[in-house]
């Protein structure tokens, strides 16, 4: 298994600690490229330096989208004042 140096002190599951400079052997494998990309960790031995590490495929969720209907308010007649009222056939 790879080893890794740890370069700032991390918690990691299932609730470990390693602190700078501990020598580790067991981060999840998930989260060891971008451990190294932040220079939180660094490859310790032949093995680490060498291995191909991939990150897991996200698989983006189906978005579904719901229709909106347009909400048209009206204003009852009787709260429309006397001089918006509209008459009806020009009168």
């Amino acid at each position: 298994m790879a080893k890794y140096r740890v370069l700032s002190g991390i918690d990691y599951p299932p609730n470990k600690r390693a602190e700078a400079g501990d020598l580790v052997d067991d981060l999840p494998p998930t989260s060891v490229k971008w451990l190294l990309d932040s220079n939180i960790i660094e490859p310790a031995d032949k093995a680490a330096k060498e291995a191909v590490i991939e990150e897991p495929a996200v698989e983006e969720p189906a978005i579904e989208e719901t229709p909106v209907e347009e909400v048209v308010e009206e204003t009852p007649a009787e709260e429309i004042s006397s001089d918006e009222q509209v008459t009806e056939a020009g009168e």
